[in-house]
């Protein structure tokens, strides 16, 4: 028998936080632009982003937050207990690419970009939802 062990580490946001400020219209509007073609004929009301995630095409809503952002230093995780994550996770000096955020300021931006994308929220309030120290860990 093996075992799987991870830890979501940084900067980031709850994403199960998040499931009561979607918006139905602008997620819809997220997926066109990221190529799901499939939801052309579906009224907002009518729509149900679990259908979009939970493994097709994306893992959950960390995933799909990921895809949002388009410096694509983001990350998602989960604790394998159903909690989600968004983030940032802190590179080493030598591993950092060119568009690595300068400051926890950045990286705060960067998740809030993302976010407003598809939640009704303002900035201020997304910014009130980030945690500056993730370290969740999972086993499975």
């Amino acid at each position: 028998m093996s075992m799987c062990h991870w830890i979501c580490e940084g900067i980031g946001i709850r994403t199960n936080d998040l499931y009561q400020y979607l918006n139905n219209q602008k997620c819809m509007d997220a997926l066109r632009e990221l190529g799901i073609d499939d939801i052309e004929e579906t009224e907002p009301e009518e729509f149900d982003i679990d259908d979009y995630l939970l493994g097709e095409p994306y893992q959950n809503l960390g995933d799909f937050l990921c895809r949002l952002d388009d410096t694509h230093t983001l990350s998602y995780g989960d604790d394998g207990d159903g909690e989600s994550f968004f983030y940032y996770t802190p590179s080493y000096p030598w591993s950092r690419r060119d568009n690595e955020p300068a400051s926890i300021q950045e990286v705060h931006e960067r998740i809030i970009d993302a976010v407003i994308q598809v939640c009704d929220l303002s900035r201020d309030e997304v910014e009130a939802m980030i945690d500056d120290d993730i370290y969740e860990h999972g086993c499975g």
